[in-house]
């Protein structure tokens, strides 16, 4: 059995080597080192939005073509969490465009356009 020393009165208690380095650093560096709780829909892919004239762009596809995909893939859009530059503008998930950038359906509607 190990026997426990008891310290003195007025004397401080000695801090792990941890400790010292956290005390001493600036939030910046603590939060590093010790991790932050992130608040929910404030961080991650749920976070990143496009406006539609970008997805447009991205997609290669008209107005029309791009509502009616939508609509098939069940495609909403969405309100920012945080408040964007323009608040007046149409923001998608960037998540969903990418979804809907592997779709079949875009190679069907760029054959029926050839033909029209």
């Amino acid at each position: 059995m190990k026997m426990q020393h008891k310290r003195k009165k007025g004397v401080q208690k000695l801090k792990s080597k941890k400790a010292k380095l956290t005390y001493k650093s600036s939030t910046k560096q603590k939060l590093s080192r010790m991790g932050k709780v992130q608040k929910k829909n404030m961080t991650g892919p749920s976070t990143n939005y496009i406006t539609r004239s970008k997805a447009l762009n991205k997609l290669q596809l008209s107005m029309k073509d791009f509502r009616r995909l939508c609509i098939l893939k069940g495609i909403h859009p969405r309100v920012p969490t945080k408040r964007l530059k323009k608040s007046n503008q149409v923001y998608f998930h960037l998540k969903d465009i990418t979804f809907m950038s592997h779709e079949p359906l875009i190679k069907k509607f760029r054959s029926m356009k050839t033909f029209l």
